[in-house]
């Protein structure tokens, strides 16, 4: 290999070295309907490093990074980040989530939310879930949902991002 040749190659490992890599690229979201509190709980959660790559992508001078103390430009962007990637409908009427806050635990990134919902006999949900998957082509996102005592679990990627499902009370 020439000189030059090894230059070049050391420059782009340079470049490279700060997206970090990991085997697996997965989220976690958990839909628990809380019935006699007409809400939907949601956590989802992360590796810290790849929201950080998107985040530092996005927005290249960003001097963020996922810190123990509570920082409330993470806390924007995390809220915006769960806005424009999450939504969910039940009985085709879209619900307005509300984000909570995120914490850190080891290497993941703990987000949460929540939605009310009126009450029905039937619930028609529709999950739309985009986190990380025009980011990362081999993003998965996982999506659990429970109801009563029945818990339901989908896989999401960059080609379906939404899924249905009806549950009766």
């Amino acid at each position: 290999m020439s000189l030059n040749n090894f230059i070049i190659l050391f420059i782009v490992q340079l470049g490279i070295k700060d997206y970090a890599t990991h085997e697996f690229y997965v989220s976690t979201t958990s839909v628990d309907f809380v019935l006699n509190k007409n809400e939907i709980q949601i956590t989802s959660q992360f590796f810290v490093d790849d929201v950080e790559n998107l985040i530092r992508f996005q927005t290249p001078n960003t001097a963020l990074i996922f810190e123990k103390a509570y920082n409330e430009e993470t806390n924007l962007i995390m809220r915006d980040f769960i806005h424009k990637n999450f939504k969910i409908s039940i009985n085709k009427k879209k619900q307005q989530v509300k984000y909570l806050g995120y914490e850190l635990k080891d290497d993941l990134l703990v987000v949460y939310y929540e939605t009310k919902f009126s009450n029905s006999k039937i619930f028609n949900v529709e999950v739309y879930n985009s986190f990380l998957v025009n980011f990362i082509e081999s993003q998965k996102n996982i999506v659990h949902v429970k109801f009563k005592n029945l818990k339901k679990s989908f896989l999401l990627n960059s080609i379906n991002k939404t899924f249905r499902y009806s549950f009766e009370k």
